[in-house]
């Protein structure tokens, strides 16, 4: 009997020991890709392939691994659907095939969750974790905006212009004014949180000093953990939706045409036409510490996305040559030193293209005043009041600051200056872009109903992440695109 129960003992004994050395091994081996990992100047690690081999020994020894969770996320981690694809972007542009279980992305580091969208018929139908996926079987980037809150230092309540000193058109003296004035710019306090730990709030319950929930963050009735925004401005047509580096932008467009192609895209994932609130969250997330932090590089390469013009041409704010893609002296590409300054994170995980390029329509508009883009009022009531069109009161000139929505990136940008310059435009006091409200028009009889956002590539100082315009939805003849968000 002693015997049998002695031989019942090793047994037991065995197993233990099996199990504490499977599991054993599974730590030892994630410990040892740890020590190994490659690191860029800009935070960015390429992972070791001995990433599978730890991922099969999870798998044999029954231990479960969770996805990887940013904790400043506080829960507003990327939510991921087919057919979207996490993906790590190295610095040359290089993409790869995302382990959700490893730190594929990281807000403290400023590296912004990326997923990308293939084509119909990729050359490798089965792309895996680890894999190199080619640039011409991708269709459309992506980049995570997390739900958060942020500590308002404005309530934008302006509705008159403050004038300075007039000035006179000389890039020169443009260049001292500003100097002189400095800019109002803050480094925007967040908190992240996902919808069930930082709830909606109304602007009612809003103060300076106080923490906010961006509206960005409720759509319609449904309250997100964040929304995938495009990575670059939208190319292609209006069969052939495409969102990436280095292709033409799809302009000359009526809003309405914009509006319907976005919705078509990927409906399983309620794509849209961003909002200005979506781009206002995009914007502050940019300069808070999650992000660059200052203005975002122009973009100064006419209707090609992706590109920053060269340094030498930022010694004033006047004026910024006109790029051409093929002459690095002027603009330099997304994947460079200097393409990395017109991302909205100062590397290549960001948001590209929100300064310059095209100006971008962005789906706001005055409530029943749909004005030249195509929709009946009737149709843009439904849109407002499903929430994939933001709702404005109509302005009484192009300072009516004071009728933005809490978070658009538009009033709070205030003191507003009104100054002599090329453009003879308002600016405020956020790097001094164009700044002009939704109003009607006496002198044209047209109510300028819709927002754009960031500003042309031959806008120059005048183009930023927080510039906006108003115009009539229609036609622009070669000045407005759009951008796609996914929810």
């Amino acid at each position: 009997m002693k015997r049998i129960i002695k031989n019942n003992y090793k047994i037991i004994m065995g197993i233990v020991i099996g199990i504490i050395l499977s599991v054993t091994s599974v730590y030892a081996v994630d410990a040892y890709i740890e020590s190994n990992k490659v690191t860029y100047d800009n935070k960015y690690t390429k992972k070791d392939n001995v990433q599978e081999a730890i991922d099969e020994l999870y798998e044999r020894s029954g231990i479960h691994q969770e996805k990887w969770v940013d904790p400043v996320l506080n829960g507003a981690d990327p939510v991921l659907k087919d057919p979207l694809i996490p993906v790590e972007i190295e610095p040359n542009g290089d993409v790869y095939y995302a382990n959700e279980k490893s730190e594929w992305y990281n807000y403290s580091e400023k590296r912004w969750a990326n997923a990308v969208i293939l084509i119909d018929e990729p050359s490798n139908p089965n792309y895996g974790v680890g894999d190199h996926i080619l640039e011409s079987d991708i269709e459309s980037y992506f980049v995570w905006i997390p739900r958060y809150q942020y500590k308002v230092w404005d309530m934008g309540n302006y509705s008159v212009s403050y004038t300075p000193a007039q000035i006179t058109n000389t890039q020169d003296e443009d260049t001292s004014f500003w100097k002189a004035k400095g800019n109002n710019t803050i480094i925007i306090d967040i908190k992240f949180g996902s919808a069930d730990k930082i709830a909606k709030m109304s602007e009612s319950e809003a103060a300076v000093g106080e923490y906010y929930t961006h509206p960005a963050f409720t759509l319609g009735t449904k309250n997100l953990n964040g929304f995938w925004m495009g990575k670059f401005e939208t190319g292609g047509s209006i069969n052939n939706i495409i969102v990436k580096p280095n292709v033409d932008t799809w302009y000359d467009e009526t809003i309405k045409t914009f509006f319907n192609a976005a919705r078509g895209y990927e409906s399983t994932l309620d794509s849209h036409m961003m909002k200005n609130t979506e781009w206002g969250a995009a914007a502050y997330l940019s300069h808070s510490p999650y992000g660059i932090g200052t203005e975002i590089n122009i973009n100064n390469v006419k209707y090609k996305t992706g590109y920053s013009s060269a340094p030498e041409l930022n010694k004033t704010r006047y004026d910024i040559s006109v790029g051409d893609s093929s002459t690095n002296s002027k603009t330099q590409p997304y994947n460079t030193v200097v393409g990395y300054l017109a991302s909205s994170t100062g590397n290549i995980s960001g948001v590209y293209d929100m300064s310059g390029g095209a100006n971008e329509y962005v789906a706001a508009c005055i409530e029943n005043r749909p004005s030249e883009s195509g929709f009946s009022e009737t149709e843009l009531k439904q849109y407002m009041d499903l929430g994939y069109i933001d709702r404005y009161k109509n302005g009484v000139n192009v300072l009516s600051y004071n009728n933005r929505i809490l978070g658009d990136a538009t009033g709070e940008l205030g003191p507003f200056y009104s100054y002599i310059d090329a453009w003879g435009e308002t600016h405020p006091s956020w790097y001094g872009g164009l700044a002009q409200f939704v109003y009607y028009n006496a002198e044209t009889s047209k109510y300028l109903s819709w927002f754009w956002r960031g500003g042309s590539y031959a806008y120059a100082s005048h183009s930023s992440q927080f510039a906006f315009y108003s115009d009539t939805g229609g036609i622009t003849t070669g000045d407005s695109t759009f951008r796609l968000v996914l929810c």
